[in-house]
This record gives C-alpha cells, structure tokens and sequence, in this order.
C-alpha cells in the first residue's frame, strides 16, 4: 500500500510542533520567575519570614537595651560615683566601676534578665556600657547594627582569640579595650606589633596570655588582669617601651621568659604570691623599674631575669629562694640594698663589699656598682671557687687578682676591656698568665688575651680559643691560630672591640670553627691555611674543604648576596645578624 503526504503538510506540521514548543518553554520560564519571585517573597532578604524574624529581633533587642537602660538608672540612685561607661558583662563576669572600687559580681543576666532563655543567649556581652552581639547570622547582625548593636569582629576559636587584623576595632575613643567574655585564651601575637591601643582590661575569664600577644605594641601604656588568669607567655609584653602600669592578679601562677622585657617604662612590679620562677629574661633591660616586689614562695631566679634593670635599687630575697643564676642582677648598677631573710642561709650580702654571695656554691653572684665605680683592681675573695660576675661594665678596672682557691671562671665577656693585667696568687695551678693572655692550668685553654699590642703569641700548647677570648685585646691587628690550635669558639672577636684587626690566619690543624667566632666584624681578612683538610676560604668567606658548604661570611653585604655556585648547603647561622633585606636577597 502507498501513503502520499504533501510537502506543505509536513512545513504545517513542522511549524506546528515548533509553536508548541516555544510555548512550552515560555511556560516553563514563567513557572520558575513565578517560583523565585514566591521564594523571595517568602524567604528572601524582604521576604515575609526574613521581615518576621527582623520584628521578632527587634522586639528582643528593643527589650535587652530598656532592660540594659533601667540597670544603669539603678546603679547611678543606688551607688555613689557608678561608672555606667564601665559596665563589662558577659555569661561568666559582671564588673563596673564605682567610687569604692571595681564591682565584680555577677553575670550579664543580672542586667539582662530576659536574655536567660532567649535565642540570643550565649550570644549577647556589655562592653564599655554598650550592648555587643557575637553572631555569623546576617541577619542577626543588620538587625542588631541598625539598633545601635555592635558586632564583635574577632576570630575567636574555642576559646582562643586569634591574631586577626580587626582586633583593635572595639576599642573606644580614649585608646582602652576590653576583651570580650568568651575568650579564654589571647591567642600567640593576637595584639602584637599594633599601634593605638594604650588600655587593655583582660578579664578573669581569660586563663591564658599567649605568647607574643602584645609584643611591641608602641602605645600600651596600661594593662588590667582581673583575677582568673593563670598564666602569661614567653615574650607576651616584650618591647611595649610606653608600658608604665601592670596589676597582676593573685590567681597568677605563672609568668613566661622575656615576658616583660625591654619595657622600658615600667616603673613598679609586685610579683603574685603563686610565682615560684622568676624565668629567664623575665625584666631584662627594664631601665626605669624602681621597686619590684618578689613573693615569699619564689624559689629560682633565671638568667638575666632582672639584668640592666639600671634604676632598681633594692630587692628582698625570701628564705624559700634557693636558685639565683650567675647574670640574674648583671648591670643592674644603682643595685645597693640586697635584703636576705634571716632564714636564707644559702645566700647572703654585704653592704661593705657590696656582694651577694651564694655559700653552697662558693660563688659571687652580684657586685654592687657603688663599690666596683672606686676601684682600679678587682680582687675576687679568697674561698671563691667559680667567679662568672659580671664586671664588664666597670671600665675603671685595669686589673684581676684570682686567688688561691678559684677553679673556675667565666668567659671573657665579664671583664672590662680595660684589663690590662691579671695576677695570680701563689698556690693556684688552676689558671696560668703567659704574655698577656690567660690560660687555664694547662694551657690548653685561651680564656683571656688581654694584650694591647698589635698582635700577640700564643702559647704553644693550646688548643681551643674560648668565646671572647680577645675582646680586652682592643689594638689587635694579627692573629695566627696555627700550631696546636684545633677549636675556634663563637665571638672570639667582637665588632666594636676587635675594630682594628687586619688578618685572622687559621692553620692547618684546625678541625672546629664557629661560624660566628667573628660576631657582626667585618674588619680585616679571615684565610684558612691550603693544608687544612676541613675547612677553605675564598673572598673573606669560609667554607668545608670542597666549597660545597658556606659556613661563614665576615664582610659585609650592601642588599644582596650571590650563592657561589657549587654550594649546596648553607650552614647554621652563616648569615648570622645579617639585615632582613639582606636575607631576602640572597640569590644563586
């Protein structure tokens, strides 16, 4: 059977189906413009559940700020001189300010009582008197800034309140700042390097400062710890030069290394009776702190925990202290009045000679500046069996009497470089003066060349080059570490002092070099013998035998440094003290 169809009938269908299906998508199109428009209607930013829950916040906003408002009418009838301004209130602390003091009692449901069993719980604070909301809901947030509602705009993660670049944005007009509740722990660096903050109030919820977290912030001029925190981190307030004001609470129990250091306005310190430490470097180069008080649990005293705290006149030592580092008072030089409880008989102190003596140890730990500005000769007493005093800053000393009974002695570093001279009682084989230089009994060791010729010879028998060992040799020009000589310690020759050497030759039997023996000099030629297995030089640079390793450079760089080639390792401390731009330019 055939079917003919005409060609127009198949054009008329054709067209038909294409009608149809235009249709359909205009349809479809309608239906989803339909549904959007419905959807944001309902849901959108004015759609009629968004605009129910902004009344419903406003409504709840509307009724914590009159709660808030009566509050603070109350406390202003019933308490004379109330700090409405001063009002910090979050789920764990109230404090306010009135004439008797600081009121600490009691939470923010106390001034908000509607706020208990909200949806805003947890989520509201009092800071400065103003309401504050802590929230990532948006619509939360427009609702809130539209009433006069700050937005907290930190990072803060269980508990910890990051470094952040917004960390100063809660702070007033007057340059204070109160860290809101919530924050258990100021973060490493939270604060750190910033400019305009000049009060923080860190309340008791806080338990932790981190550390680094105010570091060099050039306009702090107070800081507030409520009771509660525990502890401060390592370097947490270091180099804040404007800091004149530190309360630390009682609930204190410990207080980092460098915590405090180079704060070079702080005045006055009383230290909580929970320390037992005093770490190291904790005060260090405190120029202006007068009075500090130490507690009568405090047993150890680090390293340069109070050194150059040149205005400190007075300290007590209690009878629980049975730890004081050798450099724990160095420069500390109007340090007069050492008062040591009668209890204490490990240490005691002279107001004649002006030393503070550790009996156990048979050593000096610290020398009163009012004695060593009179004298020329410095004799360290007999029954001394370990001297490491710090003397350096005395230049009127020309010359060290060592007695029968000292053994031991520490580096060059606590002399003056103006020693000139150094005798030895008869009787001690412990240390031995030969040309200008000292040496232990045996010679082995160089602990002291204080020769003010242009150059000088070793003993033939030593061995090691101690740490700044010629930093009284002021006029050096010539050095030859060859015969027996196998170490080369760290800052052997200083910058300021070894200023006029012009040739430092290593020998052949040298098998240990510190890399920093010449610290920060650039003065003068470093050449290691052709014959030395272990090390080379090349262009005042020295490196492992085959050039693969550059262990030390001692000449400056002017912005950049080219890698020789062939290197392949860049050993510790190679660029030691070299600028930061420096570091960024070095290129192979």
């Amino acid at each position: 059977m055939l079917i003919k169809i005409k060609s127009n009938d198949i054009e008329k269908s054709e067209k038909d189906n294409g009608i149809t299906l235009v249709a359909l998508v205009i349809t479809v199109i309608i239906i989803i413009i339909l549904a959007t428009v419905t959807l944001n209607f309902t849901f959108g930013e004015d759609g009629i559940i968004t605009r129910a829950n902004q009344a419903k916040y406003m409504t709840q906003f509307s009724v914590f700020q009159e709660e808030l408002g009566l509050y603070k009418a109350n406390k202003q009838l019933s308490e004379e001189g109330f700090s409405a301004e001063s009002i910090t209130a979050g789920d764990e602390n109230l404090s306010y300010v009135t004439d008797e003091g600081v009121v600490t009692e009691g939470t923010i449901y106390d001034v908000i009582p509607s706020l208990k069993g909200s949806s805003f719980e947890g989520k509201m604070e009092i800071i400065k008197g103003e309401l504050l909301i802590n929230s990532q809901d948006m619509t939360e947030i427009k609702v809130a800034q539209s009433m006069g509602i700050e937005v907290n705009p930190y990072i803060i993660v269980d508990g910890e309140l990051k470094s952040d670049g917004a960390n100063l944005a809660l702070m007033d007009s007057s340059g204070t700042l109160t860290i809101p509740d919530g924050v258990t722990k100021i973060g490493n660096g939270a604060f750190a390097n910033l400019s305009g903050l000049k009060t923080i109030i860190i309340p008791g919820t806080v338990k932790e400062i981190g550390e680094n977290a105010f570091t060099n912030n050039v306009d702090l001029t107070r800081v507030v710890l409520q009771e509660g925190i525990e502890i401060i981190g390592n370097e947490a307030f270091r180099e804040c030069d404007n800091l004149t004001t530190i309360e630390l609470p009682e609930s204190l129990r410990s207080i980092g290394a460098s915590a405090f250091q180079e704060c070079s306005k702080l005045d006055n310190v009383i230290i909580p009776s929970q320390i037992t430490r005093i770490e190291v470097a904790t005060f260090f180069a405190c120029i202006k702190l007068t009075s500090i008080k130490l507690p009568e649990n405090l047993q150890i005293i680090e390293d340069y925990a109070l050194t150059s705290c040149i205005c400190l006149d007075n300290i007590y030592i209690s009878k629980n202290v049975n730890n004081i580092a050798n450099n724990a008072f160095n420069g500390c030089t109007n340090l007069t009045n050492i008062e040591i409880a009668e209890e204490n008989t490990k240490y005691s102190y002279s107001q004649k000679n002006g030393m503070l003596m550790d009996w156990e140890n048979n050593n000096i730990l610290f020398i009163s500046g009012e004695v060593l500005n009179n004298i020329t000769t410095f004799s360290i007493p007999e029954g001394i069996t370990n001297f490491n005093a710090s003397l350096n800053k005395y230049t009127n000393i020309t010359k060290i009497v060592i007695p029968q009974s000292l053994e031991k002695i520490g580096t060059a570093n606590i002399f003056p470089t103006s020693i000139s001279s150094v005798e030895i009682t008869e009787g001690n084989t412990n240390f031995v003066v030969e040309n200008k230089c000292l040496y232990n009994g045996n010679k082995t060791e160089l602990i002291m060349c204080f020769t003010k010729d242009t150059e000088v010879d070793l003993a033939d028998e030593v061995t090691t080059i101690k740490s700044y060992s010629f930093k009284q040799a002021t006029n050096i020009e010539d050095v030859n570490f060859a015969g027996n000589i196998t170490t080369i310690e760290n800052q052997v020759f200083e910058w300021s002092q070894n200023s006029k050497i012009q040739n430092v030759y290593i020998g052949a039997g040298v098998t240990n070099i510190n890399s920093i023996f010449k610290y920060m000099n650039y003065y003068g030629t470093v050449t290691v013998d052709e014959a030395n297995p272990n090390y080379s030089s090349e262009n005042n640079e020295i490196y492992n035998k085959d050039k693969t390793e550059l262990i030390g450079i001692y000449h400056d760089i002017q912005g950049s440094y080219i890698v020789r080639a062939g290197v392949t390792k860049i050993g510790d401390r190679a660029f030691h003290n070299k600028t930061r731009n420096d570091r960024s330019k070095i290129t192979r």
